[in-house]
């Protein structure tokens, strides 16, 4: 069988299965099969698919079939250019959260300070970070063990130094930082059900909902950050668009930060809060 050809028939396997860029999937993971690039599959599409490339990429059209993300089944995936291993250990990082490293960027990190990145999963923030902010003392947390030791297993392959922390948001960390960036669970426990099946059947549950309303651990945020931030220290956090409001307005009802902002994401909606630690605090 030609490589175009394994391809193709793959489509209408995963067209039939409600896959909705089955084309784009089929050629990813062909990709990985082979180890070609995508221009690669343009110019050499007519040879032949080797018997133990095509046992592999009829095993992974086996598991995206099962509506498995596209980037656990071939096993990486692109963070602010850098490429990252996944699995479903962590949840798939979005490139909406690139935001939260945009927000790090734009600030003068080009001095020693120090950074924590919560809800860490993959570690993807934390490491786009360090890569472009060497002099960064960068550390990331997570509640799950089995998260970072994926951050681990990504940071050590990137050759990235940053410091990995087990716990639960900010409780491990006493001294404070001078950039704070959170990507927490924000569903709801009703949205759930109504997600893609990508997502609802396969991504860490604990890395999604948080609560009837998916506010629980967005509630903890803004207090606990003012103790965390170095006085004019910069948090910024990924939510929901429906709950920017609320977020902002606890921020401003701890009465220790300013230049609380409201940052859109491609399509228009509310996704990044961000905040500054009063300098006079």
């Amino acid at each position: 069988m030609k490589v175009q050809e394994a391809i193709l028939k793959a489509v209408k396997r995963l067209a039939k299965a409600g896959v909705s860029e089955a084309t784009i999937d089929c050629e990813q993971m062909m990709s990985a099969a082979l180890g070609w690039s995508r221009l690669d599959l343009i110019a050499r599409g007519g040879e032949d698919l080797p018997a133990g490339r095509k046992k592999e990429f009829d095993r992974m059209v086996a598991r995206r079939e099962k509506r498995e993300p596209i980037q656990y089944v071939t096993g990486s995936v692109t963070f602010c250019g850098l490429k990252l291993d996944i699995d479903r250990r962590a949840l798939v990082p979005r490139p909406e959260t690139e935001m939260l490293v945009e927000a790090v960027l734009a600030e003068k990190c080009d001095h020693p300070g120090r950074m924590l990145d919560a809800c860490t999963g993959s570690g993807a923030v934390a490491l786009a970070v360090k890569k472009s902010c060497r002099q960064l003392e960068v550390t990331a947390s997570d509640v799950s063990r089995e998260a970072l030791l994926l951050a681990r297993q990504n940071a050590a392959r990137l050759e990235l130094d940053v410091q990995l922390v087990q716990g639960d948001l900010f409780e491990p960390f006493g001294k404070p930082f001078h950039f704070i960036t959170v990507n927490p669970p924000y569903v709801t426990e009703g949205e759930l059900a109504g997600l893609q099946p990508e997502v609802r059947e396969w991504e860490p549950r604990r890395a999604l909902v948080s609560g009837a309303d998916g506010m629980d651990i967005l509630r903890r945020i803004p207090e606990n950050a003012a103790r965390l931030l170095w006085p004019g220290g910069l948090i910024a956090v990924e939510l929901a668009p429906g709950q920017a409001r609320a977020v902002a307005d606890s921020f401003e009802r701890t009465r220790a930060f300013d230049s609380i902002r409201v940052l859109q994401d491609f399509q228009g909606l509310d996704r990044v809060i961000s905040a500054r630690r009063w300098k006079s605090s």
